[in-house]
């Protein structure tokens, strides 16, 4: 095994000797042969830890220097100068084994994953110990202030070398049963195997099966949750160690930090108290017509909702019951997709569409790279993880899109989603490294989500000779725009349930002896919905919603 910390010692020895190099007038950037990277990666990616070919990472670039041991001196613009350099370029070799991974899936790409994580971290570690000794009371203006402070955070990187391992080791293992989980049909004990995509997901959304549901719904929580619950609590005490090691007072306080605001809880309790009375008309109505569907002898007309039967496996979204429960029946609104396949699209038309609709708002075309690297389908000779992504690789020039694209309106839409992400990268790209990201971790998604509001539009389809004829009729509109909040607004709460939930775990409000309880509490409070059947402590049903052992945060 390497030495850790010598590594991260000689880490911070390269920077100070980039920054001597920077200081010299003749200096030159280095250049490289930069590869895609993606600086967004999560560290928890759900890569096996547990590899009996796994081996830590003994890089020659973390050759210690003995005997250095001094904090750093000089210009502090020189230093972040230098740790820019550098931190694009160690951004570069990580999310280059990320992308290869994720675009071919196999025990030789996932090890090598595994390996440049490991080296980032190291590098992200030597950061870290390097900036705590530099000094703010000199420091020249609030840019280079805000660029030290955002420097000097590095979430789990701070932890030793074992906590890190431990932590990384949790959060494998819970995504690790996450994965793994299946059951067996409802009274066919012989077909098991049923996983949550796509077969779960498929149930809870078109069956209407009360019992089949209220199974599957339960099964999948039995499966998941329940084994996870010890795990989440090992990890909740070193991801709390991380945030104190990165100067937060735990990982709420930490995970709040980004959004710039001191009043964070109540800005959000505000926000929710300004969508809750349109909520709670929707939810009324939903209830309604449920209520119709199943009997009143299983809904109360005024009791909290079920949660297994509103077409979701946690309530988030309840469009795969708009079928049950539209207020226009057959009245239906614009699908582009049989004409798109009636035109013969192809995945790279999609695109195409989607470049051609940003061109049209006076933005650039896509770079040759982005072209040339891009995986727009699904290729047939490997395994690829086809969760629909944008990638920034850390080098200005090269960005690119990861999406197993499908001929619908769905995958037309989250193409433009995909590419918002794209030129928001490319507009703030020759900022120093660490000033590139959203202005806060929803505003990426909230472009992408504009974005795709304003393709979805009967003018701008019908622009694309996608749409023949603008249905201009008020049934149409109030169906479109129902089955919208069934999707738009019927996840706010479910989102702020979840991270308000985790914050009052993390700062300790709410113990492991009230995990469940406190969850089903917040989520009748906000979401007006309760378990189909009775829940204890022995069951964490937080735990068979993905993000939850992932521990990445929601909000955004």
């Amino acid at each position: 095994m390497c030495d850790i910390s010598n590594n991260r010692k000689f880490a911070t020895f390269v920077l100070l000797t980039r920054l001597v190099l920077a200081q010299n007038p003749n200096f030159q950037p280095q250049t490289i042969d930069y590869n895609p990277q993606n600086p967004n990666y999560n560290q928890n990616q759900n890569v096996d830890y547990n590899s009996q070919n796994f081996e830590p990472v003994d890089d020659n670039r973390f050759r210690p220097n003995e005997g250095f041991d001094r904090g750093p001196s000089g210009d502090v613009r020189a230093l972040l100068q230098a740790l820019d350099l550098q931190g694009s370029q160690e951004c570069t070799r990580n999310v280059a084994a990320q992308w290869d991974f994720e675009t071919n899936v196999n025990q030789a790409t996932q090890l090598e994953a595994l390996n440049a994580q490991q080296v980032y971290s190291q590098f992200q570690h030597g950061v870290w110990e390097l900036l705590n000794k530099v000094s703010l009371r000199n420091v020249p203006n609030s840019s280079v202030a805000r660029q030290i402070r955002y420097l000097s955070i590095v979430g789990p990187a701070a932890l030793s070398p074992d906590q890190l391992d431990r932590y990384n080791r949790l959060i494998n293992d819970m995504l690790a049963i996450y994965n793994s989980a299946s059951i067996c049909a409802l009274k066919e004990p012989f077909r098991c195997g049923l996983r949550l995509q796509p077969d779960l997901t498929n149930i809870m959304a078109f069956s209407r099966n009360w019992d089949e549901l209220q199974y599957t719904w339960t099964e999948w929580r039995r499966n998941t949750g329940q084994n996870i619950k010890d795990l989440f609590e090992q990890m909740i005490g070193l991801s709390n160690e991380a945030a104190r090691l990165n100067n937060f007072t735990d990982t709420a306080d930490y995970w709040s930090f980004p959004f710039e605001s001191s009043t964070l809880s109540l800005d959000l309790e505000d926000a929710w108290e300004d969508v809750k009375p349109l909520y709670e008309l929707l939810h009324a109505y939903v209830r309604r017509k449920l209520r119709d569907y199943y009997g009143p002898e299983r809904l109360n007309r005024q009791a909290p909702l079920p949660a297994h039967i509103l077409g979701n496996m946690w309530a988030q979204s309840w469009s795969n019951i708009f079928d049950i429960s539209q207020p226009y029946p057959g009245q239906n609104f614009l699908d582009v997709t049989p004409e798109m396949l009636k035109q013969g699209y192809t995945p790279l038309d999609i695109f195409r569409l989607a470049e051609d609709f940003f061109v049209s708002l006076n933005m650039s075309a896509m770079p040759l790279d982005f072209w040339q690297g891009s995986v727009v389908e699904e290729p047939l000779d490997r395994v690829v993880l086809c969760q629909p992504s944008a990638w920034d690789f850390c080098n200005r020039r090269d960005f690119r899109i990861k999406m197993c694209t499908n001929i619908n309106m769905k995958d037309l839409i989250t193409a433009h989603h995909e590419m918002a992400h794209i030129h928001y990268f490319m507009l703030y790209k020759n900022q120093p490294k660490v000033f590139r990201d959203g202005a806060n971790p929803a505003f990426h998604e909230a472009i992408g989500e504009a974005v795709g509001l304003s393709v979805g539009t009967p003018k701008h389809l019908q622009s694309l000779g996608l749409l023949q004829n603008s249905v201009a009729d008020s049934s149409v509109d109030i169906n479109f725009l129902y089955l919208m909040a069934l999707d738009k607004v019927v996840f706010l709460p479910f989102a702020y349930v979840v991270d308000k939930w985790r914050y009052d775990v993390f700062n300790g409000n709410v113990g492991k002896e009230q995990y469940n309880c406190h969850w089903w509490r917040l989520s009748e409070q906000y979401m007006g919905i309760k378990p189909p059947v009775l829940r204890s402590e022995k069951d964490f049903d937080p735990g068979a919603k993905y993000h939850i052992p992932a521990n990445i945060p929601y909000l955004r």
